[in-house]
């Protein structure tokens, strides 16, 4: 029997459960991380963004981590981590096609959108392959000393007075029973707690209803390449097209690409359930070669693409959207990941997971075990809901607009205000104090914006107005609605979509 007794029980070893685990240890509490299975292994949720990229900044140089905060930027992290694979993401991009139709580069590039995040290739944002990633914060932990536990089974969590936990398991046939003060569950989908606890579902408020189809591919050729080769002018690009979460928008679904320094490249489809439901007499490969299919550039593009070692097949999932009404309780507390998720489209993922980080163990390091604890975790909780709430609200406007790309491009425009404003706000705070939520979900004048955006979505649609004069008088409310939000330029018809920087900066101690 292996008996372990702990201050703080983390049950997930991907890169958010580990980085709970270091700051626990580094606040002083005994900690154990355990897990079902192993690294490396597959995983998505591959794309940071300047949010991610300040608040891992701020974590790690709170905390002492110095070890990682080569992470967060391109620059450094190929510098000091060549053997952990990245790539290079410079924005976002996002390109329009039709049906059964070739893509026609326009020279207003009315069917493009690119959004710069960051300033060079040095201070670039990343593409995280997590299989690698994930690897090495577990094998900071194990270099810290803390007790981990990888190829563990949990079969049962018992908590008889409310305070101290017994997880009763097995580790290599043997039996393990290991008591915690605390648990912090990072199993993301697999959702622990939630599954074993049957914690409720809340999803009756969610707008966005996707599925996905993805895997990892070897020899997906640049997109650019199709682009120049179709008549599209490279040279208005404020960056290259492919350095960037790359978005192909079609009807009723979009594509990511995203690629990696080491030729692997993960691509997936965000596909509306409304209009797409899943047919299980279709193969996954059948489906993805059928989307394909109806969109020859793209097909091009993927034409001598092979699937990559792992994970080897395709993955297609039911409704991506996932949330539980209880988020957090007296001795426990679900990262965001396992709280809930929306959709990959604007790249929320690791940026919200590492707020959700930050906001949970500043809890735990300013109140363990006070008489405010349970209060400090009830407002955790609550701002874990309102900011995946606020991600369903913008994401949900885009899907919806995803065969009209110039609404499209304008609704995105509410995204684009909220993560340069979070970022300006974030800048101007001194680190230890900042702790407004991810996205301002804490700001009311924001969230009516949102709304108030819409109502316009909403009224424009209904009305079915498609002459030009009721999209331009919709872009012109959607700038007016942010203009307390921008001040980077959104909304700039002089642009023609090719936003040049729209990036908050860095703090200076990662400049050096």
């Amino acid at each position: 029997m292996i008996e372990v007794d702990a201050d703080v029980a983390v049950l997930g070893s991907g890169f958010s459960g580990s980085l709970a685990t270091l700051i626990a240890n580094r606040i002083g509490l005994r900690t154990v991380l355990i897990d079902i299975s192993h690294h490396p292994r597959f995983a998505i949720g591959e794309s940071s963004t300047p949010i991610a990229n300040l608040v891992l900044d701020d974590i790690l140089n709170h905390y002492g981590l110095d070890r990682l905060v080569p992470l967060t930027a391109y620059g450094t992290w190929k510098a000091n981590y060549p053997k952990v694979s990245c790539g290079l993401k410079r924005g976002f991009s996002f390109f329009k096609h039709d049906v059964n139709r070739p893509y026609t580069a326009r020279i207003d590039h009315a069917n493009e959108l690119l959004v710069t995040a960051n300033s060079s290739d040095e201070y670039g944002d990343t593409q995280w392959l997590r299989s690698d990633v994930d690897s090495l914060f577990l094998k900071e932990v194990k270099h810290a000393g803390i007790d981990v536990f990888e190829d563990t089974t949990i079969s049962r969590v018992v908590c008889p007075d409310d305070e101290v936990w017994t997880l009763h398991g097995e580790k290599d046939f043997e039996a393990l029973s290991i008591r915690a003060d605390f648990i912090i569950d990072a199993t993301g989908q697999a959702g622990f707690l939630r599954r074993s606890f049957g914690l409720e579902d809340n999803l009756s408020s969610f707008h966005t209803s996707s599925r996905a189809l993805y895997t990892h591919f070897t020899g997906v050729q640049p997109w650019y390449e199709h682009f120049k080769e179709l008549g599209g002018c490279v040279l208005d690009h404020p960056f290259p097209c492919d350095a960037a979460a790359l978005h192909h928008v079609f009807e009723g679904a979009w594509m990511w690409v995203l690629r990696f320094d080491n030729g692997v490249t993960s691509a997936g489809l965000s596909i509306d359930m409304n209009t797409n439901p899943v047919d299980v007499s279709v193969s996954p490969e059948d489906e993805w070669r059928s989307w394909l299919e109806q969109y020859p550039s793209v097909e091009a593009q993927f034409a001598n693409a092979t699937l990559a070692p792992s994970p080897g097949k395709f993955i297609r999932t039911g409704r991506l959207q996932r949330s539980t009404k209880r988020v957090a309780g007296s001795n426990w507390a679900l990262l965001p990941h396992t709280a809930g998720f929306i959709d990959p489209l604007l790249s929320t993922g690791i940026a919200h997971t590492l707020c959700g980080i930050e906001r949970l163990m500043r809890v735990i390091e300013r109140f363990w075990k006070t008489d405010r604890f349970a209060l400090e975790l009830r407002q955790y909780e609550e701002t874990i809901s309102s900011e995946l709430v606020l991600v369903d609200e913008l994401v949900s406007g885009c899907h919806e607009t995803l065969g009209r790309f110039n609404i499209f491009s304008l609704f995105t425009m509410l995204y684009f205000a909220a993560a340069t404003t979070y970022e300006q706000r974030r800048l101007s705070s001194p680190s230890e104090e900042f702790e407004r939520a991810f996205l301002c979900a804490d700001d009311p004048d924001f969230r009516q914006v949102v709304k108030k955006g819409h109502s316009l979505l909403r009224r424009l649609f209904q009305e079915r107005q498609r002459e030009p004069h009721a999209v331009a008088e919709f872009e012109r409310k959607i700038s007016h609605l942010i203009s307390p939000f921008n001040s980077v330029g959104l909304c700039d018809s002089r642009a023609s979509n090719m936003y040049r920087y729209t990036g908050a900066g860095r703090r200076s101690r990662s400049d050096n």
